[in-house]
């Protein structure tokens, strides 16, 4: 029992020469910038802003056809062919998409911290998600995609809104894997529709 080793304290200079090795070998690797992002980044123990709950576009256009189209289809159903049924769906329908487009999105307090990521009052805790991906481009939509960890979950969309994704992508490679989210089929038709 006197062989018993206490991982848990070690000593300062141990951990001085191992950070100063990890440094030195991340600024082999990666260009300064990078670097220096990082270091800020580690020295904070949260990050956060707020974002919009969801993408919002104000042009609609699209959206409006398609629900004259389902009105319209219903209407022509319901007086050539009397099917109630179809009808009924195709209405419902176009309700769906017309409350739908009207939905403004409200402003969420995002705080990306070391036990996980969260919006207003839903923490997504990391051992809860599978990987991360920061989704940017200059001249458009920049926006943090969560993986989780439960197969039928979506992807969680989280927008950066005036964020630097290099700093929230420091920040959370320490605790996620990054992996490449793909956006779905559905995402690009909602995104055409103003959805």
């Amino acid at each position: 029992m006197s062989k018993i080793l206490n991982l848990r304290k070690k000593p300062a200079q141990a951990l001085k020469t191992s950070s100063s090795f990890v440094e030195q070998n991340l600024e082999g690797q990666r260009p300064k910038e990078e670097v220096r992002v990082e270091k800020q980044v580690s020295e904070r123990s949260e990050m956060s802003w707020e974002a919009p709950s969801f993408y919002y576009n104000p042009q609609k256009r699209y959206l409006y056809v398609i629900e004259a189209a389902l009105l319209a289809g219903a209407i022509a159903l319901l007086v050539f062919k009397q099917d109630i049924l179809t009808s009924v769906f195709l209405i419902l329908s176009s309700l769906v998409l017309f409350l739908y487009g009207r939905q403004k999105p409200v402003l969420l307090k995002i705080t990306v911290s070391q036990s996980g990521i969260s919006a207003d009052d839903i923490m997504y805790y990391y051992k809860d998600l599978k990987s991360f991906w920061t989704e940017y481009s200059p001249s458009g939509l920049k926006e943090l995609s969560l993986e989780s960890a439960k197969w039928y979950m979506p992807y969680i969309k989280i927008l950066l809104n005036g964020q630097n994704p290099v700093e929230v992508r420091s920040f959370i490679i320490d605790f996620l894997p990054e992996k490449e989210h793909e956006i779905s089929l559905i995402e690009h038709i909602g995104r055409r529709l103003g959805l």
